[in-house]
This record gives C-alpha cells, sequence and structure tokens, in this order.
C-alpha cells in the first residue's frame, strides 16, 4: 500500500534542468571545458554541481577554480530568476493527487524552497522538503530517500516517487521505492524513456495528465 508520494524537484516540478545545462556548458566553455548542450543533457543531468566539478577536472585534466561553483550558483540565480517555470500540468497532479506529498532532490534547500514558492506549491508540501545536503551521499546513491522515508514515518516500500533522471531513479528504486519515470521536461532527449524503463520504473508518463493517472492507481 502506498503512503506517501514523492517528487523530485528539478524536471519534475519545475522545468529548471535546461536552465542548468545551459548554464553549466557555458561557464565550463569560459573555463577551456568546451562540451556540447546535447553532451550534457546526455550524460550529466540529475548529477550534482560539485560531483561534476569533480567529473569535469578529472576528465579533462583541468583544474576548476575554487570559484567555478559560485560563478555557476550566480548565473543559475539569475536565469532561474528570469526563466524559472512550473512543468505543464504540475499544478493539477499536486492538487488532484489524495497521497501525502514530499519533495527529494539532489538541490540545495534554499534552492528547493526557492522553485515551490516561484510557482507557488509549497503549500503542498506542508514542509517535508529533502536537500542532498542532508544525507551522506547524493543521488544516485539511495541516503536522502532512505533519510526522507524514515522522516516521514513510512517504509521505502510504502512510497511512490516521481523521477526524470536516471541518476533520480537509481536512488529511489535502490532505496527499495516504487518509482514512475517523468519525461514532460524541456531537457528530455530521444532514448530517454526507455532508459527509464529498462532501469525498473513502474510506468513513464509523459506528461502531467499521463502522470496523474498513473498516480490514482496507486491511492
Amino acid at each position: 500500500m502506498i503512503k506517501q508520494l514523492i517528487f523530485d524537484c528539478d524536471g519534475v516540478l519545475v522545468d529548471s534542468e535546461i536552465l542548468s545545462a545551459e548554464v553549466m556548458v557555458n561557464v565550463l566553455g569560459k573555463h577551456g571545458i568546451e562540451i556540447t548542450l546535447a553532451y550534457y543533457l546526455q550524460n550529466c543531468t540529475g548529477k550534482t554541481f560539485t560531483g561534476l566539478r569533480t567529473e569535469f577536472s578529472n576528465q579533462f585534466n583541468v583544474s576548476l577554480p575554487d570559484s567555478f561553483l559560485e560563478e555557476v550558483m550566480v548565473d543559475m540565480g539569475v536565469k532561474t530568476k528570469n526563466e524559472l517555470k512550473q512543468i505543464v500540468g504540475i499544478h493539477k497532479v499536486l492538487e488532484k493527487s489524495k497521497l501525502p506529498k514530499a519533495v527529494v532532490s539532489n538541490s540545495y534547500l534554499y534552492q528547493i524552497e526557492h522553485a515551490i514558492n516561484h510557482i507557488k506549491i509549497a503549500h503542498h508540501f506542508d514542509n517535508q522538503l529533502f536537500s542532498s545536503q542532508m544525507a551522506s551521499k547524493p543521488k544516485p546513491d539511495p541516503a536522502i530517500y532512505l533519510l526522507a522515508a524514515e522522516k516521514l514515518g513510512v517504509q521505502p516500500k510504502e512510497c511512490l516517487v516521481v523521477e526524470d533522471s536516471i541518476s533520480g531513479a537509481t536512488s529511489a528504486l535502490s532505496a527499495g521505492m516504487k518509482v514512475i519515470g517523468f519525461v514532460a521536461g524541456s531537457h528530455i532527449i530521444d532514448g530517454h524513456k526507455q532508459k527509464l524503463l529498462d532501469l525498473g520504473v513502474v510506468s513513464v508518463a509523459e506528461n502531467s495528465d499521463e502522470l496523474l493517472e498513473i498516480i490514482t492507481q496507486y491511492e
């Protein structure tokens, strides 16, 4: 029996993953690491900026400065302030679903709070917000989902999770939760739906109407 509905934030509630990708590609280019937007979307979506800094430094043998993350966060702040939008139809999903709701994200807590306040959905979550900062390791490790289940007072098997990324879906599945893949964001590329299915999600929703229909089956 499902007792708790959990949403990832970026790419699930807000259409922010494409903004993150554009910022990272631009800032990396300033430091001599040239990658395409398509490469970033294929390989980096759902990962933390901190982890990506290490990953790119090692991959390209470039020492990214201590100021790199600050550059990214400043640019991301400007971009989200001007361009951040909800995933189309997510308000309806939140309003119609009867299950208690929480957010589990690799983003910093202040970013989660900004996102849900910006699109006016914070009241659906009763301050049940969980950032990877709170756990020993970020997604794809299951630590943050296991912590959320403990704090919410439910068993992992009683949780239904909505995730867009391979990293996030891996995290929730490894924690023993049921996962719905959600591919409504602007960052989704061809073949991603099948990758989520191959990973073991229970279903994949291509838009918010499909997502609500799947969630309703578990209520």
